[in-house]
């Protein structure tokens, strides 16, 4: 079995704003906590799956998906089946390397979309100049539009943890084991859980994530379909707007349609790596 882990910070278990991951004098307890919670999901895959030959762990796959993806230490995990994706630009980013070889995706350490009341860090792709994203129609965060690429490679999400606001917004879109890791009070602020709590949270999900194995759905959205993004200011929106195929919708609003969803990640992507250059220009 194959398990590719893209991993956020924002919904790791005790930070509480982006202060402390810039910080140079937190910015190490911050990297350590998310080690801490990887350590216990791939230990418990490998202790529950060791004495099975149709689950034995192949590989895992870490997927460094904070800013640059520099957060975690070449050689992290001591064992030769974990591999690990770092460094910024690339690809498909959050989800680069991610293919029909891989038996599931966990999100670990995720958020809320942006716009959501009492979110921890809530942000879709970039905190600086996305300000909504919606396809077809419906708001998206980072869970449905990488869930939906997953999807391209028939590949279903297993396993989520982030704070209760994104536990909430995702009851309607899947059923998957889930650890709430904090639970929101703010942007910036929150009620977190003592890690012998988390460690058995994250011990007891990735064991219904072996029990759910062949029920998982696999998420797509159907063609034709539309991109739609606010951006936070009118100047961001007149650098996006020079990308070909994308269409000024007013001031702060950009649309993009397509029938293929690889093209519609990867213009959502574009749009934050451009944008995000301009959200500060004067």
């Amino acid at each position: 079995m194959k398990i590719f882990i893209s991993t956020d910070m924002e919904g790791i278990g005790g930070i509480s704003s982006w202060n402390e991951m810039t910080e140079p004098s937190q910015k190490g307890a911050c990297n350590a906590a998310l080690k801490q919670e990887l350590t216990w999901v791939i230990d418990e895959l490998i202790r529950l799956t060791e004495d099975n030959d149709k689950l034995r762990i192949e590989e895992i796959c870490i997927c460094d998906s904070h800013s640059r993806g520099e957060n975690l230490a070449y050689g992290s995990f001591g064992d030769p089946r974990v591999t690990h994706i770092k460094g910024y630009p690339r690809h498909s980013y959050m989800l680069e390397g991610l293919d029909s070889s891989f038996d599931a995706l966990f999100l670990l350490g995720y958020h809320a979309m942006i716009g959501s009341k009492w979110g921890m860090m809530d942000h879709s792709y970039s905190a600086s100049c996305i300000y909504s994203v919606r396809l077809n129609g419906k708001p998206v965060g980072e869970v449905e539009i990488n869930a939906y690429y997953a999807g391209l490679f028939g590949v279903p999400v297993g396993f989520v943890s982030g704070d209760d606001i994104l536990e909430k917004q995702l009851q309607e879109y899947f059923t998957v084991p889930y650890v709430r890791t904090k639970e929101g009070l703010g942007r910036s602020a929150g009620k977190m859980y003592a890690p012998e709590l988390l460690k058995k949270s994250f011990e007891l999900q990735v064991g219904k994530f072996i029990e759910s194995i062949g029920k998982l759905e696999v998420k797509q959205i159907k063609a034709p379909i539309e991109l739609e993004v606010d951006l936070t200011s009118t100047v961001v929106a007149d650098a996006v707007s020079i990308v070909p195929g994308i269409k000024r919708i007013d001031g702060r609003t950009v649309s993009y349609k397509s029938d293929s969803y690889d093209d519609i990640f990867h213009m959502i992507l574009t749009i934050a790596m451009l944008g995000g250059r301009f959200a500060q220009y004067t």
